[in-house]
């Protein structure tokens, strides 16, 4: 039995056994048990249309992110917004750091768009760096720029001033820079390191965020992005389809904002228990890099990667610690720029941790 490296976490061989998923990069304490509660209490919802005219939502993230509410559009997850922004934008070329999230790609190349990675260096924790708009300038068509901050799976934060300093660029220049947020919320002081701010005086800025992450909504699939271009705007509520978001989804993200006592307490736990990960990896050999969010991207100890068979240890890790201790590891081979040898982890609560910590100490 082997463990196949699927597109996205949370994705495994059913005849496993798995007690802990570290492989996808959602809330460690679980939803709101106000939004479970509420969920539950409203299950006669699901026999009704959503009334997508009169949306509390909508006004929730108008007050919350102090904008109006026509910059935004509720979204079936971040992914159909980002489906329709390729549609609404066609660009004829994008550029995408890499290692980054598949589903831009995957977007824009359904669209016949000439995609363009900038790969990111590992001996700088694949943080972005100027070099970016030297590739960008390069290279001969860009109508869009597509950057996931903090970024997937790499967990690595551009700083605000670096954000509004390609917004800037992308101004003069008339390129659309699209910017997923959707691990921003588990950054401290988020309002200070989002773009959001830069939204009024950037047109073609686009911000996409998500329940799914920070709210541990994964399977209600509710997302929005926040623009102030017109023309966008009317592309994409034209684009999406009548009643693209659910009853209950509504329901969720209206009961989510502000949950403040819960993010605060994720932001607290999410900290404490990365740097429990990431010192005890680390005492292990593995090579562990720079995170603000909630996982962490490793790779194999430098003893395993010098082994004439080090192409075949990350499957065999992964493999054993799903099947003899029922761990599940997201091997990030599929990511551009990465290969076998690394692995995202996600945070989880303290138990589980020292649970993956231990399993990992058996496993040769």
């Amino acid at each position: 039995m082997t463990y196949t490296t699927y597109e996205h976490g949370g994705i495994y061989d059913k005849s496993y056994k798995i007690k802990y998923d570290f492989s996808v990069n959602v809330n460690p304490l679980g939803m709101p048990e106000k939004v479970r509660r509420d969920i539950a209490e409203n299950i006669s919802l699901l026999e009704k249309y959503p009334n997508m005219n009169d949306c509390a939502l909508l006004a929730k993230l108008s007050a919350y992110h102090n904008l109006p509410e026509e910059y935004f559009v509720l979204g079936n997850g971040a992914s159909e917004i980002i489906t329709l922004l390729t549609q609404a934008i066609i660009p004829r070329g994008a550029m995408i750091p890499a290692p980054t999230f598949s589903g831009y790609k995957k977007a824009l190349t359904a669209r016949n768009c000439r995609v363009t990675e900038h790969i990111l260096r590992s001996d700088n924790d694949f943080r972005l760096t100027e070099d970016f708009f030297t590739d960008v300038k390069r290279a001969s068509t860009v109508d869009a720029i597509f950057i996931c901050n903090p970024n997937n799976p790499t967990g690595a934060l551009i700083s605000r001033d670096f954000v509004k300093k390609i917004a800037d660029f992308c101004e003069s220049f008339g390129i659309y820079l699209v910017i997923d947020e959707c691990f921003m919320g588990f950054v401290p002081d988020e309002k200070k390191t989002s773009a959001v701010s830069l939204i009024k005086d950037h047109p073609h800025l686009i911000i996409i965020d998500a329940f799914t992450k920070l709210y541990c909504l994964p399977g209600l699939r509710l997302g929005y992005c926040i623009c102030s271009n017109q023309r966008i705007l009317s592309e994409l509520n034209a684009l999406k389809p009548e009643w693209n978001i659910s009853s209950l989804a509504l329901l969720a993200g209206e009961e989510s904002i502000p949950e403040k006592k819960y993010v605060q307490e994720t932001i607290e736990l999410v900290a404490k228990e990365r740097a429990f990960l990431t010192k005890e990896l680390r005492s292990l050999g593995f090579t562990v890099f720079g995170s603000d969010t909630n996982f962490i991207l490793a790779r194999l100890p430098l003893t395993l990667l010098t082994t004439s068979k080090s192409h075949l240890v990350g499957s065999s890790l992964t493999d054993r610690l799903a099947i003899e201790h029922g761990i599940l590891l997201r091997n990030c081979a599929n990511f551009s720029g990465l290969d076998n040898s690394y692995f995202r982890i996600a945070v989880r609560n303290h138990a589980e941790n020292i649970a993956l910590i231990d399993a990992l100490k058996k496993v040769p």
